[in-house]
């Protein structure tokens, strides 16, 4: 996963739980019952969990560009450690 698919994995997570857990609040409050606040709310912590933690396709969009290796340095460096 790159960085921009980290923002976006962590943009996902916290939008679907804060919808889920205020929706259930609302309909929580108007029927006056706890269970109508939990399930939705955990219902979001389930799907943006499926969402956030495997390392989707969509979220490496952006590969990192690495610096190559300079094998030369290799080969001096264990010239010396020997």
């Amino acid at each position: 996963m790159d960085y921009k698919g980290q923002q976006l994995s962590e943009f996902f997570f916290y939008y679907i739980t804060i919808i889920f857990g205020g929706l259930g609040w609302i309909v929580g409050y108007i029927h006056q019952d706890f269970s109508y606040v939990f399930y939705p709310w955990l219902a979001g912590v389930i799907l943006s969990t499926i969402l956030c933690v495997p390392d989707w396709p969509f979220y490496n969009r952006h590969p990192i560009k690495w610096i190559e290796s300079v094998p030369e340095r290799r080969r001096q460096q264990q010239k010396k450690a020997t």
